[in-house]
């Protein structure tokens, strides 16, 4: 009797396996969306989490709650400089020594395992990093919490599919669906949290890509709308933007913001280059990182914390010119110092305060030329945030979606539109056109195209059934005779290859024919430089097993490639990629 109970919960184990890996597999629509909704729950649960952990960070280093400006604020000078210094300090021995704990593949970037890896993101490393993040922002660094809560919600993406044993086309889109989950709970934005997956990570605005990841979003938003309640991140009143003509003023914002979101990214870059050159151990940089950021505090209390609280106080209340100027430069400067220095976080939240202050600087000048205008700062502020983002992510459509659904501001649509356009393409000028999440993105999707590049060194063989363009009828035909091929290729002395002689060409030929005169006339080569994809293209067009290789570069034969080797690269090459080699 126990035998058999034993054996019938075997069996039904058995059962639930193959229905959660098979019926419930990425496979089958209710398998894709309910993975999905199950990650966007998991990941707005872990987002909330670490909110409240950052929290309690904060009051541990402080003794206070509340806004980063407002605690920095009323702390004495000292305790400024002081605090970020060794909540950087802490941050950098997290990091140092927790990372030298977590054996094994340690890869986090959730951008990597989507576009290049295999899905996987390590449990560990994440961690590590997330705990390096709450000390650096808790303390009052000048980076966004953001990072962290995509991180973590990515991680949760991987194990599932690690843990149900996915493969790992499936793991990357559940790292995905993650991603968007992190990004919806963090900025309330589920529709731009869904754009900016598939347009910056993905680069597809497939169906199948981003079914899953809308779900995932939209179960996260609602989770923490449960959770935290329902709001937009920037609760303002209803905006009114004047006349048509005035929208020439935020078409200038948006090309002001273009050319100076490139020189802020430029400014992250120089920094990192700086903090590398240091001689010191990692904890050293990220202590030196809140040093800075404290010293900066001393003079401007805002630039503490990722300046949500700024941002909203920017919308709320007048600021003067040169208040605005000053806390622009100064929250540059101090993110470039904590960015620099390696800390783990990231520059979304920065990147909307500078917009917000250039913006709302852009509109109260406007404002002093032109008094009998509406005022409109707050909105110059607002359509600000998205062309700064747009001109940093070079994501326009994000950027449009991200800052609407941020405010649920429908006036500013319009000149928020022409701001970003018109900021992304004047962005694309400068860095060659990289944008800030050019190394996390590019340098993988080249690689991944690299990867599938027509690896010829390894399939070439030697050419044995190749003729002079010289060569008459009837050392055509002896070539013919000694080859089980039916064409011949033609090359010159210098190896030049020139095109191909067929068998059924040279048995009809006049006696008088040579090789260059029989050769057909729109001869057609695999070339160096071909990817796979675009060399069994070409082969499924030309009849024969055998297809000649030529050089790019210089024009001359390699060798001949069969069909079959090409099959079995392609092959070869794809299971490589789904393993991240």
């Amino acid at each position: 009797m126990a035998r058999k109970r034993r054996e019938n919960l075997e069996s039904i184990a058995l059962r639930s396996r193959w229905w959660i890996r098979h019926d419930l597999n990425f496979a089958h629509l209710h398998g894709f969306l309910l993975w999905a909704g199950l990650i966007g729950f998991g990941g707005a649960l872990v987002t909330v989490g670490f909110r409240e952990a950052m929290v309690w960070v904060a009051f541990m280093l402080t003794g206070k709650t509340g806004r980063f400006s407002e605690i920095s604020a009323s702390l004495e000078p000292w305790r400024r400089v002081l605090i970020p210094t060794v909540g950087g300090l802490l941050a950098g021995l997290i990091l140092q020594y927790g990372m030298n704990l977590a054996r094994g593949r340690r890869t986090t970037d959730y951008m990597e395992a989507v576009t290049l890896g295999d899905g996987f993101i390590s449990v560990r490393a994440s961690l590590v990093k997330s705990a390096s993040s709450l000390a650096t922002i808790g303390s009052g660094g000048s980076i966004g919490r953001e990072g962290a809560m995509v991180q973590l919600a990515g991680m949760l993406g991987s194990t599932l599919g690690r843990l149900l044993k996915f493969p790992a086309p499936t793991r990357r889109q559940l790292v995905a669906c993650g991603a968007a989950a992190g990004i919806a709970s963090a900025y309330n934005a589920p529709l731009a949290a869904a754009v900016f997956v598939a347009e910056i990570v993905l680069d597809s605005f497939q169906l199948e890509s981003i079914a899953p990841i809308i779900v995932s979003s939209v179960i996260a938003n609602a989770t923490v709308h449960g959770l935290l309640g329902y709001e937009p991140v920037y609760s303002i009143p209803q905006l009114h933007v004047g006349d048509s003509w005035e929208l020439i003023f935020f078409l200038l914002l948006g090309l002001l913001a273009g050319h100076l979101a490139p020189t802020f990214l430029w400014l992250l870059d120089k920094s990192q280059d700086l903090y590398q050159r240091l001689a010191m151990p990692v904890f050293l940089r990220l202590g030196l990182g809140g040093l800075l950021v404290g010293l900066i505090s001393v003079h401007c209390p805002q630039v503490w914390g990722n300046g949500y609280s700024v941002v909203n106080s920017i919308l709320h209340h007048p600021w003067t010119t040169l208040a605005l100027l000053d806390v622009l430069i100064f929250k540059i400067l101090a993110t470039v110092a904590m960015v620099g220095s390696g800390a783990v976080g990231g520059v979304f939240t920065p990147t909307l305060f500078c917009g917000a202050a250039l913006g709302a600087l852009l509109g109260t000048c406007v404002q002093q030329m032109f008094p009998w205008m509406v005022d409109s700062t707050t909105a110059f502020a607002v359509v600000g945030m998205g062309a700064f983002l747009a001109g940093a992510t070079h994501a326009p459509l994000t950027s449009i979606l991200m800052v609407f659904e941020m405010t649920r501001q429908y006036e500013v649509v319009l000149p928020l539109m022409l701001a970003c356009v018109a900021s992304h393409y004047a962005a694309k000028m400068y860095r060659h056109g990289k944008s800030l999440y050019a190394e996390s993105i590019g340098k993988k999707r080249i690689g991944r195209e690299q990867a599938m590049l027509l690896p010829w060194q390894e399939l070439a063989q030697p050419v044995d059934s190749a003729v002079a363009p010289e060569a008459d009828l009837e050392t055509i035909r002896q070539r013919l005779s000694e080859v089980s091929f039916n064409n011949l290729q033609v090359v010159d002395a210098e190896g030049i290859w020139h095109g191909v002689v067929g068998r059924k060409s040279a048995v009809t030929a006049p006696p008088e024919s040579t090789a260059a005169t029989l050769m057909e006339a729109f001869s057609r080569c695999l070339r160096s430089n071909m990817t796979l994809e675009e060399a069994l293209q070409l082969a499924s067009e030309i009849p024969s097993e055998n297809l000649p290789l030529v050089n790019h570069q210089d024009q001359k034969l390699v060798g001949m490639i069969s069909k079959s080797d090409l099959l079995r690269a392609l092959q070869n090459r794809l299971q490589a990629l789904a393993r991240g080699l």
